[in-house]
């Protein structure tokens, strides 16, 4: 499995989870089931270092969803995290993941693959959404 498959299939995870509403930007919230819950879909859906990576980026995503849909929120000037498409969120939740705690990876591969994902999952106008906010992002921080 690749690298760019393996983030496909976390992108979709974070879906997931959004959607059953295990995972919610709130801060009092306890985060547990929702790190348990991520830990177990990746283990199922990855294989071997990719479910450790995705497993660890989870906890990290999750235990900081405040600041992450904080800096998606400041970045966007026309929609919040709360209107905005959950593919989109997504999306844009795994890549600010990858820019905050994945030194490995180049912050424009970061962007490109996250465009990649939402011309693959969501709309072109999502693709030219998801980069303003993201080379905002980069650009800034």
């Amino acid at each position: 499995m690749t690298r760019n498959e393996a983030r496909e299939i976390m992108m979709q995870i974070l879906f997931e989870l959004d959607a059953a509403k295990i995972i919610e930007n709130d801060s009092t919230q306890d985060k547990s089931e929702a790190r348990a819950k991520a830990a177990e879909l990746a283990n199922d859906r990855l294989p071997g270092a990719h479910a450790d990576r995705g497993a660890e980026l989870f906890d990290k995503i999750i235990g900081s969803m405040s600041e992450i849909d904080g800096r998606i929120n400041s970045h966007s000037s026309k929609w919040k995290t709360s209107r905005m498409p959950k593919v989109d969120l997504a999306i844009m939740r795994l890549a600010c993941g990858e820019i905050n705690y994945c030194d490995d990876i180049p912050e424009a591969v970061t962007v490109n693959e996250a465009i990649n994902l939402a011309k693959k999952f969501s709309t072109d106008n999502s693709a030219r959404f998801i980069h303003g906010v993201l080379g905002s992002i980069t650009r800034n921080e």
